[in-house]
């Protein structure tokens, strides 16, 4: 098998070459629902199949996103809009964090993630955004490999919470469980 970091710094320099764009500050991947959200941040330079580029996957659900975006930030940075692989399409834990271990390669500080999922809130409705503070995983499956250790105490970066607190502050929060399907 091959290394799948090896492949996500194959899969960077593809990106780079379709887009033209050498280095990529934020990264997004959008859940059902939130496609459109990338059409308000700036300019897309760059539209692709997702699967012109080495270690992704068409997606197995309609209405999922088959495609790679660069936009252009008002601030000059650039955001690269990634699709996202589900552990339920079978395609295996290093497809579902290709997209993280591409971005990283492509010099990506800032990912941002959005889905949509049921929850126990019975105050929540359906489309109510949720800020994510962690997250429990009962899919007993790991992306790290080999003897690494990997801090997540801030894997769901406070100062973007507050941030997005800013624009809202009535959003609520809530742990994420993660389950096989």
């Amino acid at each position: 098998m091959a290394n799948p970091f090896e492949v996500a710094k194959q899969a960077a320099a593809k990106i780079a070459e379709l887009t033209g764009v050498e280095r990529h500050d934020i990264a997004l991947t959008l859940g059902s629902g939130w496609a459109k959200a990338a059409d308000l941040i700036g300019e897309t330079i760059a539209t692709f199949d997702a699967t012109e580029v080495v270690g992704f996957n068409p997606p197995a659900v309609v209405g999922h996103s088959t495609t790679i975006r660069s936009i252009r930030l008002p601030d000059g940075r650039h955001a690269l809009v990634l699709p996202r692989s589900h552990w339920y399409e079978g395609h295996g834990i290093r497809s579902v964090v290709h997209g993280v271990r591409t971005a990283a390669a492509a010099g990506v500080q800032v990912f941002i993630l959005t889905n949509g999922c049921g929850g126990l809130n019975p105050d929540l409705k359906p489309g109510t955004p949720v800020l994510i503070r962690d997250h429990i995983s009962l899919v007993f499956k790991s992306p790290i490999e080999g003897a690494n250790f990997v801090d997540l105490t801030d894997a769901y970066s406070p100062r973007l919470r507050e941030l997005a607190r800013s624009v809202d502050p009535t959003l609520d929060e809530g742990v994420y469980m993660q389950f096989r399907g």
